[in-house]
């Protein structure tokens, strides 16, 4: 079934609802609202179409934006502004014809990358502008900062050839890369050129492979998450439970951010975010480790919750979801947790996105068994 956005409140709940599932990253919500807006304000209808309309002779590429979601300090902001940014918010359109141009082929869709505030708007909007619809999946179930936890790699499909652009109009097409990490590093490093973000189009996969990969109606649900939190903040219902009862899930914590840690590291924004709770366990801590999104947790001194498992932080009374750039000393929030995606539990999903893959000598254990 196509989700059709037609409205500004389409547009937001959707946006809402993916910045949800960016689980602390995947970009902040206003700057994929303002890419979203120009399209229904114009009068255009957005059609997010069923992925089970892809014919397996189809060719679907895959937008993305690489780069740290850290704010730029000063001194980045004075070099990053010298050069006018001719192609911002057209890095992902550009790659799209650019790729097309370099394979001889025409895509007839895009898939997200992943979800999130940017992250999945991004390649919503690279495909109205570039004339072609946006699936209803992705490759990832929510945000994760890393290029090989998605279930393109997981089926080791390869992200080459890909376009990567950035905001100044720089172009490079990379025809082969030996590894996902190499793929990675390749991009992560013209990010860095750019001082920000670099525009990706990879993943060139066609139908059959691409129906192996995707994971079916996650915008969809997106949607039906933004569209609650909306609800629940006109209605005084608290959005936590309302979600958790809706979709399933727990709420994990309730309490105030009494401290936040972090530092730009590689590409990635690093850090710790520690809650004091209230309601729920008073006087206990609930710590947050991240790099982009939320990976590791641990109650009063015990690790707890872990990746590849959801862990959302949203604010208690508006339900708006809190990005860890965003986040700060003070803010009363409520913690959801949800279930991953099965793949993701796998030896090969839990080696890419387990705790073990980000440094912590620890055994994944499902959420459900902890909770």
């Amino acid at each position: 079934m196509t989700l059709i956005l037609k409205s500004r409140t389409d547009v937001e709940d959707l946006t809402t609802g993916c910045t949800f599932f960016g689980t602390g990253g995947g970009g902040d919500k206003q700057l994929g609202l303002n890419m979203l807006y120009p399209h229904v304000d114009a009068g255009k209808v957005i059609e997010i179409v069923d992925v089970k309309t892809i014919k397996d002779s189809d060719w679907i590429a895959c937008p993305y934006y690489s780069g740290t979601i850290a704010p730029p300090t000063p001194d980045i902001e004075a070099l990053r502004t010298r050069f006018p940014w001719d192609y911002f918010e057209k890095e992902l359109a550009l790659g799209l014809a650019t790729l097309e141009e370099h394979m001889g082929i025409k895509f007839a869709a895009v898939a997200p990358f992943e979800l999130g505030g940017v992250n999945t708007p991004a390649p919503i909007d690279a495909a109205v502008k570039h004339g072609i619809p946006c699936v209803d999946g992705d490759y990832a179930g929510r945000a994760v900062p890393e290029i090989c936890q998605n279930t393109v790699c997981v089926n080791e499909f390869s992200m080459a050839p890909m376009a990567l652009i950035d905001w100044f109009g720089n172009k490079s097409i990379v025809d082969h890369v030996i590894n996902y990490e190499m793929g990675e590093r390749i991009s992560k490093g013209l990010s860095e050129v750019a001082w920000g973000r670099l525009g990706n189009v990879a993943f060139p996969v066609q139908g059959a492979a691409f129906h192996e990969a995707i994971i079916p109606d996650t915008l969809s649900k997106s949607y039906e998450v933004g569209k609650l939190i909306r609800e629940s903040r006109e209605s005084g219902d608290d959005p936590a439970e309302k979600i958790v009862e809706k979709l399933g899930g727990w709420i994990l914590f309730r309490g105030e951010v009494i401290e936040r840690t972090w530092e730009n590291r590689e590409g990635y924004m690093w850090g710790e975010t520690t809650i004091k709770g209230r309601g729920v366990k008073p006087g206990s801590k609930f710590k947050v480790w991240f790099k982009n999104e939320n990976h590791i947790t641990w109650l009063d001194g015990e690790p707890w919750v872990t990746s590849p498992d959801i862990i959302e932080i949203i604010d208690e009374k508006s339900g708006e979801p809190i990005t860890n750039t965003d986040i700060k000393k003070g803010d009363k929030v409520s913690v959801i947790g949800m279930k991953t995606e099965p793949i993701f539990r796998t030896p090969e999903g839990l080696e890419v996105l387990g705790p073990k893959h980000f440094g912590f000598d620890l055994k994944y254990k499902p959420i459900e068994d902890l909770v």
